[in-house]
């Protein structure tokens, strides 16, 4: 969802296509790849370390870390290198994202989670697509963990100073490791906005180390001129302590884009893919970055067969289970599944990215299939700047080859 951003939707029966790579993802969109949202870390630790390095002589520059917010259900947390123009939220496939390294100078990328897991049964998705967003700029200070504290996985939005509209939706998630996840909770806070809706609470608790995508809503008739903050503290249940706390501040949006340009083409692609951005389009006085910090929410339609009709069903099967129409054959093999969106957020190139990873379960499909055939599954997703103006409408496919075991994916 998901700076690059990559969205968990847990009660899912979905075969999850998990890479082993390094880096953690929470539940982005897809949940079998791992996010990249940790690149905004590294390029702070990196920023920083170079002023320490030009203005203290004879201190040596210490071993570089990068930090990795797992996606939007789990991108596989494989760091991204550096992309020229390339690719972090939560979907956009939710995947665990991995931390991915790269050089001081060039564009960090994040990826959110997005996994969806793979199952013969109905998908009651836990986090397939998510936008991943690139953030820039170092961290807080406040916002590093203390000793023996839960490891951060995924964390989104990237950007710890994001722009929003006023009345805007940003999605927060907040994944962390530890051997006892049971002994802590996650406590979001907030002055000036509410989550869950407009009107809703200023606190929101959950227990564990997960925390599932958390609505966050920007006050409707906001001028920018007060205070809009979000503060997630993770707490040991024993004693209320804190052991990390993480904090945005958000600043009003000035201008909104309305171009985006996907880099990549429309041809297929392993599974998972990674998607860039050009967020456009530029501002007199030529002066970029025009859009960076700038949030945008990703939402996905209901997924579809895109390429599978009643005739394509043995007439067996077909007659069995009433599968008259094309909506019916995409419910029977598929049920309903809308993504698991997010938040991505703009980087120092103007640039966003996301990654689409994990695939349904069609092992019943194919067997009962007329004929072999390539199986497409359709997912729309729009992104948008403005709230309720779409800023760019895609399909996201993934496409299951008539070997019954090979997959791409494919977006236009």
């Amino acid at each position: 969802m998901r700076t690059f951003a990559l969205k968990q939707r847990e009660n899912q029966q979905m075969a999850s296509a998990r890479a082993k790579t390094p880096g953690p993802a929470p539940p982005a969109q897809d949940r079998d790849m791992k996010p990249i949202h940790r690149l905004q870390h590294t390029i702070g630790n990196q920023a920083v370390r170079r002023i320490i390095k030009e203005n203290t002589e004879n201190v040596k520059e210490g071993p570089k870390t990068s930090g990795i917010g797992s996606l939007e259900q789990y991108f596989n947390r494989t760091p991204l290198h550096a992309l020229t123009g390339a690719a972090s939220q939560r979907g956009s496939s939710a995947v665990p994202s991995t931390p991915y390294t790269m050089d001081s100078n060039k564009t960090a990328v994040q990826r959110r989670k997005k996994d969806i897991a793979a199952s013969d049964a109905p998908m009651t998705t836990a986090a397939a697509d998510q936008p991943a967003s690139p953030a820039v700029g170092s961290p807080d200070k406040q916002n590093g963990p203390v000793a023996d504290a839960p490891a951060k996985t995924y964390i989104v939005p990237f950007d710890r100073h994001p722009l929003a509209a006023a009345g805007e939706r940003v999605i927060f998630r907040g994944d962390f490791t530890d051997p006892s996840p049971a002994d802590y909770q996650l406590e979001y806070s907030t002055t000036g906005g509410h989550f869950t809706s407009a009107t809703g609470p200023t606190t929101r608790t959950i227990a564990g180390l997960t925390s599932g995508n958390v609505d966050f809503f920007v006050p409707t008739l906001w001028d920018g001129t007060s205070t809009v903050q979000v503060v997630l503290k993770v707490k040991k249940t024993s004693d209320n302590s804190v052991t990390q706390t993480e904090t945005w501040n958000f600043g009003l949006k000035a201008r909104y884009p309305t171009t985006m340009t996907q880099k990549e083409g429309t041809g297929e692609k392993n599974l998972p893919g990674v998607y860039t951005y050009d967020i456009g389009p530029v501002v007199i006085p030529y002066a970029p970055p025009y859009y960076q910090h700038q949030t945008i929410l990703e939402r996905f339609g209901n997924w579809s067969l895109a390429n599978i009709v009643p005739a394509d069903i043995a007439a067996a099967y077909r007659t069995a289970h009433a599968l008259n129409s094309t909506a019916n054959v995409s419910q029977h093999f598929l049920g309903n599944y809308a993504g698991n969106n997010g938040t991505f957020t703009v980087n120092a190139n103007d640039q966003i990215a996301d990654q689409h990873g994990g695939h349904p379960g069609l092992s019943n499909l194919v067997n009962n299939l007329a004929t072999p055939k390539d199986i497409e599954v359709a997912l729309p997703q729009t992104y948008e700047a403005k709230p309720g103006t779409a800023l760019g409408n895609y399909t996201v496919t993934r496409v299951l080859k008539a070997d019954g075991t090979t997959w791409k994916v494919k977006k236009g």
